[in-house]
């Protein structure tokens, strides 16, 4: 039983807040909300309004859709001006680079070689470090020159690294130290476009002002249009005409 009555308490409070929002949209009392008679002049009332409500609904999504464009434009430049200024920081200042792999005691980078020994830590430029293996029944034997010419050896005994992988590491090495010499050599150019890349993007602001221009076209437009401001007037003469009916002004 309770919750039948709790149904019919909700379906009564459906119905009384639908008469009130027709009371409320038709003022005048139940037989100019309700009445046959005067469908008429509701249909007179509702047209006005749908006709505004429909054009301020388009103004707004169109205005709306011109200023997210406008904002994804300036978005769009400044991440193209971040990548670039990244890119020339990542050029001025290389760091160690991507990883490569590594054996024990060694991490190869880009442009790196990093020892983690006992005698010995610390980072070796590619590009002034050369390496050597030798292999003995006792195990493998990395030899690393740093610059100025200190040695470092690194020996690895039988059984924890195969002699293959050593050999393919420090030709890995070799291989990763020859093309951080190419990038060493290449960098003055490339540092060069960089630059040129960044003033470039920086510069490109084509999209941008586009996007700003027609933003402010739109906006002039939708202020110089007379078809809001018409549908106002229209709304106002059907409430009048309501008003004279009814001697009630709706909403």
């Amino acid at each position: 039983m309770g919750a039948v009555l709790i149904v019919l308490l909700v379906v009564l409070g459906t119905v009384a807040g639908l008469v009130l929002r027709q009371l409320h949209r038709y003022p005048g009392g139940g037989r100019f909300a309700f009445g046959s008679e005067h469908a008429a002049a509701r249909r007179d009332l509702d047209a006005a309004r749908t006709t505004l409500r429909g054009l301020e609904r388009s103004a707004a999504r169109e205005l709306a859709a011109a200023h997210d464009a406008n904002q994804r434009a300036a978005t769009t430049h400044r991440r193209r001006v971040r990548r670039a200024e990244e890119d020339l920081a990542q050029l001025n200042d290389p760091g160690r680079g991507g990883y490569r792999e590594e054996l024990g005691d060694l991490s190869l980078y880009e442009f790196v070689l990093v020892l983690s020994t006992e005698d010995w830590s610390g980072e070796l430029p590619l590009h002034e470090t050369s390496v050597r293996s030798e292999h003995t029944h006792h195990g493998g034997h990395v030899y690393v020159t740093a610059p100025g010419g200190r040695r470092h050896l690194i020996t690895y005994p039988a059984g924890q690294f195969d002699e293959e992988h050593v050999r393919r590491f420090v030709l890995a090495v070799h291989n990763t130290t020859a093309a951080a010499k190419e990038f060493r050599a290449d960098r003055p150019r490339l540092l060069r476009e960089a630059r040129a890349e960044l003033r470039r993007v920086r510069e490109d602001t084509t999209g941008q002002a586009e996007a700003s221009r027609r933003l402010h076209d739109l906006t002039l437009h939708q202020q110089h249009d007379p078809g809001i401001p018409r549908a106002r007037q229209e709304l106002d003469a059907a409430r009048a005409r309501w008003h004279r009916l009814t001697g009630h002004v709706p909403g």
